[in-house]
């Protein structure tokens, strides 16, 4: 007997209600203290955050919606009672909180928080103070509102305040990852490029996380000068070591166990190294490769790696769960090099990336873009991928070799069965994650929509989970009502949604590489758009690995929207091309265990590593393999 979804979760459901009945009770009747709502509105977050609440809060039900009504009007009486003062500790919560209570109101019956805003708005105007957040009514509203809610003189006001309250507000409203209002974008950029209150906060362990979340998330902004921000946060960062004493040990005096070769060490730091996640399955071969010439030491929270991982290893370093307590891991080795497989997924690998913990220290662009740390020396890129030096802050090995298909295969791969795809409309995959979606981008989706002679259906992939799910097909829809956007799922179910569709968009100016592979796998064309940085020209990479630069690499946003629409409105040309993307065979290629790019990695560290005074400084330097490894 088939059951229905609502039947599925009900028990989840009623208990998640039961906690809801238990503070709207704590809350709305006030027999709770003021000063201990904002915490108790954490816990349900946390709750609501994980399985299995999140697995029923993204789902467009009826009992979701009222769930998240109950859950916005107790945020209503928290952010409306003026008779509490929030304390700097209540702000922080709040800006933890922030994602979440901007889903919760997308979700609920109210739609958004523009109501409670306006009243906010309102009274703020009743009193009049030297610094924005002084005003209670005007620092509830920049605490509830997003990027597109602020008005651009309260904009202008709060980046006149240099303020731990004002820092954490700022903080807040760059945690928003889906700002698709011309109004957000350039609320974004504005404190991106032009506001650093950072320096007024205070050198704590628990803001570590929100700090960590903006450093990454400015890299997927349409801003010039995005990255600017690196360089404030970094230095919070440092401040934190200094605070805490944290400190490496000379270079080599801590011996590794079982290095009976005396083999240099190499440590790995590695944010995510789980043998089934993609970071695993691009870098696995290039370990393989190093651990001929190094002692190999594995650096990861125990969450972010497995067995198979750890086995690639000589020695493995847990980092605490306690992810800015350092010192033991740096008690436990002194590399002579430490090599970051990305920067910016985690808190703790961006803590790291600002101490100078080896004599060398290099990056690959994992999370493909620049760390802009004074300690972090060389990053890897290759000759498709390589950028002016004014774009990447690190010096550049320039590699010869070509990403192609050189990710290894997924753990537990199965290729679905070939779809039958409709004539009636065209089917378009946009297979990124929900941060790499920007207004500009949605508006050459639009355009491409416009144009197109045929109906046009998007089939998004956002990655997202709980709330941040449906709060996100919300923002979608709104542009694309007939869009499909997919639920976070496994991998073999992910590859066939996927090949569902006659075609792929590769989002701007954040590109894709591991989804463009997935493309290939399946035989399907990726129109993709080669930009000014390597995070705009990984498809390119991939794509020109198989011949296939020419017909689906556009070099300007019009070019991108005028070569999708070509195949949209000729369906013998997008035959041609379907047929041509599948003749490259890339799953012959996937299998192939010969690895040039793990080889010249290697050859290229080899040779870093013994010119490190020539590498390090100064800044601004790309070195070619002619004449030093090659």
């Amino acid at each position: 007997m088939n059951t229905t979804l609502e039947e599925q979760f009900q028990v989840h459901y009623t208990e998640l209600a039961e906690q809801v009945s238990e503070l709207e009770n704590a809350l709305l009747l006030h027999t709770t203290p003021a000063e201990k709502a904002v915490r108790l509105l954490g816990k349900l977050v946390e709750q609501c955050e994980r399985k299995p609440y999140a697995n029923l809060l993204q789902l467009n039900l009826v009992g979701v919606t009222e769930l998240c009504t109950r859950i916005a009007a107790l945020y209503i009486r928290v952010f409306t009672d003026f008779s509490h003062k929030f304390t700097i500790n209540e702000v922080f919560h709040l800006t933890c909180q922030k994602r979440f209570i901007g889903y919760v109101f997308e979700v609920s019956g109210y739609g958004s928080q523009t109501h409670v805003l306006k009243l906010l708005k309102a009274k703020a105007g009743e009193k009049k103070t030297q610094k924005l957040t002084d005003n209670p009514a005007m620092l509830r509203l920049l605490l509830l509102a997003t990027l597109g809610d602020i008005d651009t003189a309260d904009l202008v006001e709060l980046s006149l305040e240099e303020t731990e309250p004002a820092a954490l507000i700022t903080l807040g409203l760059l945690l928003d990852r889906l700002p698709v209002t011309m109004n957000g974008e350039a609320a974004r950029k504005f404190l991106l490029e032009e506001y650093n209150p950072f320096h007024a906060l205070r050198p704590i362990e628990h803001y570590a996380q929100i700090i960590a979340n903006v450093w990454m998330l400015c890299s997927y902004s349409t801003a010039g000068r995005k990255h600017t921000i690196k360089q404030h946060l970094n230095d919070w960062f440092k401040r934190l070591h200094k605070a805490k004493g944290i400190a490496p040990k000379p270079t080599g005096s801590v011996p590794q166990p079982g290095n009976t070769q005396h083999k240099p060490v190499m440590a790995v730091v590695a944010e995510s190294f789980n043998s089934l996640h993609a970071m695993y399955r691009w870098y696995a071969p290039i370990i393989k490769q190093l651990k001929h010439d190094y002692y190999m030491v594995l650096v990861g929270l125990k969450a972010d790696v497995d067995d198979d991982a750890i086995a690639l290893f000589d020695r493995y370093i847990e980092v605490p769960v306690d992810e800015m307590n350092l010192q033991p891991v740096l008690n436990q080795c002194t590399p002579d090099i430490a090599y970051f497989t990305s920067v910016g997924m985690r808190a703790w690998g961006i803590s790291m990336a600002n101490l100078r913990w080896a004599p060398l220290q290099v990056m690959s662009f994992g999370h493909p873009a620049s760390s802009f740390s004074n300690t972090m020396d060389l990053a890897f890129i290759n000759t498709r991928t390589v950028v002016d030096t004014g774009v990447v802050h690190e010096n550049m090995l320039v590699l010869d070799s070509e990403i192609g298909s050189l990710i290894e295969k997924h753990k537990h791969l199965k290729l679905p069965e070939q779809a039958v795809l409709s004539d009636e409309f065209v089917s378009i995959a946009v297979p990124c994650n929900v941060m790499k979606i920007n207004l500009h981008f949605i508006a050459a989706l639009k355009e491409i929509e416009r144009q197109a002679e045929k109906p046009v259906r998007f089939m998004f992939f956002p990655n997202e989970f709980g709330l941040g799910h449906l709060s996100t097909e919300k923002r979608l829809k709104a542009h694309f009502p007939n869009a499909i956007v997919a639920r976070r799922t496994s991998y073999d179910q992910y590859l066939a949604l996927l090949a569902q569709n006659h075609l792929a968009l590769s989002p701007f100016p954040f590109g894709n590489a591991t989804s463009t592979i997935d493309c290939m796998v399946l035989g399907m064309p990726v129109v993709a758009w080669l930009g000014e940085e390597p995070h705009s020209r990984s498809d390119y990479d991939v794509l020109a690995a198989f011949g296939l630069e020419d017909y689906c690499v556009a070099t300007s946003v019009d070019n991108y929207v005028q070569g999708a629409v070509r195949y949209i409105n000729t369906p013998g040309l997008l035959d041609e091309l379907r047929a041509l993307v599948k003749s490259k065979n890339f799953m012959e290629r996937h299998v192939v265990d010969e690895n040039p790019l793990a080889e010249e990695f290697c050859k290229a560290l080899q040779w870093a590593h013994q010119h490190a005074d020539e590498v390090v400084e100064p800044r601004g330097a790309a070195f070619w393999p002619e004449g030093r490894w090659k």
